[in-house]
């Protein structure tokens, strides 16, 4: 993983370009103030293409995503496909990015077009990332997870109570999900190890979600490539990330990246990552103990079609803001977001009629080649096991909203 200066702070653009897009959001998806007075946070993300054949390498927006929120692991029993389980900024923004494939994968279909300023329709009838462009992903602080626990030895180190907290001896029950996996560890539990995957949330009074951590999904997206099992169907080769834009990447930072993006791989092919410098603070990340994280969350997806120019969406609890209900009622009709699996499945099924038969699981399960590569980095990065989240399906033919 190489850090670079360019003379053009290409690191710098692209921060800025976020932030300046950050503050056209409408007000329903950032932070606010509480009535106790105390300031919420959250973490901005997003992907940029870079035409890296024009001379002044030309930016476009692709998606963006605020967040820092994960659903417990036990309220999926009602999704179906609605709920977005994971609603951290950078995830979403994953999400987000492979929304506008599918989008312009139908729109072309749509429209009897071979191209859009995205993609591109071989002579194979297989579609592909348009060559010019490179892609980055922009995250304004370190990624949850393994990434981040050199940040929180030297945040936590200095309160002895903090540290005292979640640090364990090797058998204490309480840090392991499961006792018989001890490569995955919960939340920040002994944040001193450094090299094993992590369950979100990191507080470890939260209820167990069983979502990895930011850090986790993204080394393995260095192996099985940014697109899911939709895109991955649609697409004639991998897409990977090319750059990696945090602010204020100190030296021992860049090597807490490069050891958990890479160096927890060992031998496995990988797309290296390249660090872009960024001095471009955010500023509603974290800056004291006293703020609280926001339970919004929200993406914005940059289209860019004839009539379809962008699409933004607050998200609360999984669905768009204003949809959710409690309990165990049945959830709303619409109330899915437009990264949810379940919008995704309906745009993969348009553009591939014949998919309407099975279910969006039945479907992923097919995907051979990519659920073994999925299996050897899991074994890679866990070598004790792998813990699941709940099976979240869904079917177009079985919407049972109301």
């Amino acid at each position: 993983m190489q850090t670079r200066n360019w003379s053009d702070r290409l690191g710098d653009r692209i921060a800025k370009l976020f932030e300046d897009e950050y503050l056209k959001l409408s007000s329903a998806c950032k932070p606010v103030i509480r009535s106790n007075g105390s300031k919420e946070w959250t973490v901005l993300s997003g992907i940029v293409a870079i035409d890296h054949l024009s001379v002044d390498k030309k930016l476009r927006l692709v998606s963006i995503g605020t967040g820092v929120k994960a659903l417990p692991d036990a309220t999926l029993e009602r999704s179906h496909g609605r709920m977005v389980h994971d609603c951290h900024a950078e995830i979403l923004a994953l999400r987000g990015f492979n929304t506008v494939l599918l989008e312009h994968m139908n729109y072309m279909v749509t429209e009897q077009c071979g191209e859009t300023d995205l993609i591109e329709r071989t002579t194979a009838g297989v579609c592909i990332l348009k060559s010019k462009w490179k892609l980055a992903l922009y995250i304004s602080t370190l990624p949850c997870g393994d990434a981040s626990m050199k940040d929180l030895q030297t945040y936590n180190n200095t309160d002895t109570n903090r540290k005292q907290e979640l640090t364990f001896e090797e058998n204490t029950e309480i840090q392991w999900i499961d006792q018989k996996i001890r490569s995955i560890l919960r939340g920040r539990f002994n944040y001193d190890r450094l090299g094993v995957v992590r369950t979100k949330p990191g507080r470890y009074d939260s209820q167990i979600t069983f979502s990895k951590s930011c850090s986790d999904k993204l080394c393995i997206k260095q192996v099985t490539s940014i697109l899911n099992s939709l895109t991955w169907s649609l697409m004639a080769q991998p897409v990977f990330l090319d750059y990696l834009v945090i602010p204020n990447l100190a030296v021992d930072r860049c090597q807490g990246v490069h050891h958990s993006f890479q160096d927890r791989l060992g031998r496995l092919p990988q797309k290296s990552l390249e660090l872009l410098e960024c001095n471009v603070p955010f500023f509603d990340n974290k800056s004291s103990k006293s703020e609280e994280p926001s339970s919004m969350s929200s993406v914005k997806l940059f289209l860019d079609l004839p009539e379809r120019k962008c699409t933004e969406q607050a998200i609360l609890n999984g669905l768009k803001n204003g949809f959710y209900t409690k309990g165990n009622k049945p959830l709303r009709k619409n109330c899915e977001s437009a990264v949810s699996r379940l919008a995704q499945w309906k745009i993969y099924v348009n553009i591939r009629p014949d998919a309407k038969q099975q279910t969006y699981l039945e479907f992923k399960a097919g995907l051979s080649e990519r659920n073994r590569i999925i299996q050897e980095v899991k074994k890679v990065l866990s070598p004790d096991g792998w813990i699941s989240t709940r099976n979240d399906d869904c079917h177009i033919l079985c919407d049972t909203a109301v």
